[in-house]
């Protein structure tokens, strides 16, 4: 079976967990949407990747908002009025590192999970077309997560490596 095959078996639970943490993160009531789409203008984007050792395969998850969205789990997420720019990618990279530990725990258990990465692009763009993807609505608005096989890890970084490198550097 290919990965995508089992990524779109894993569909339906995908949906459940990403309609579960937005319940949780957001304090709302979120549900399954299929045929609604991001709203348009400016995206937030929150990426990890996934990385199974026994195989070396990498999976990417990525979650995307729009803008209004990312400001309103800001305000929630640390309790700003007025969240800063490096706010809205603190706390999109926060929802996709949790929706990622999920996605993890859930498809491939004893893996490592990346550092998320976030940023905020000009408008939205179509999903990776080998991912299989899922959109809730929360707060009236959409939420989409994507999740893909990948061939690499695409520069992402790993928890200790940095740690790991400064250690090295220390030694005489």
């Amino acid at each position: 079976m290919s990965a995508i095959d089992e990524l779109e078996e894993a569909r339906e639970d995908l949906e459940a967990l990403l309609i579960e943490v937005l319940g949780a993160v957001f304090g709302e009531e979120a549900m399954p949407v299929w045929d609604e789409q991001l709203a348009p203008g400016k995206v937030a984007r929150a990426e990890v990747a996934i990385h199974d050792e026994s195989d070396d395969s990498y999976t990417i998850v990525e979650v995307r908002v729009c803008a209004v969205m990312a400001r309103v789990l800001a305000v929630r997420m640390m309790s700003e009025s007025y969240p800063a720019p490096e706010d809205l990618l603190d706390a999109v990279g926060e929802l996709g590192n949790i929706i990622g530990g999920n996605v993890k725990s859930l498809l491939l258990r004893s893996c490592r999970l990346s550092l998320p990465s976030a940023e905020i692009v000009a408008g939205a763009t179509d999903p990776h077309p080998d991912a299989v993807v899922v959109r809730a609505l929360v707060l009236g608005q959409v939420v989409e997560l994507s999740v893909r096989a990948a061939g690499d890890h695409d520069g992402k970084f790993w928890p200790g490596a940095m740690t790991h490198i400064h250690a090295m550097e220390s030694q005489p």
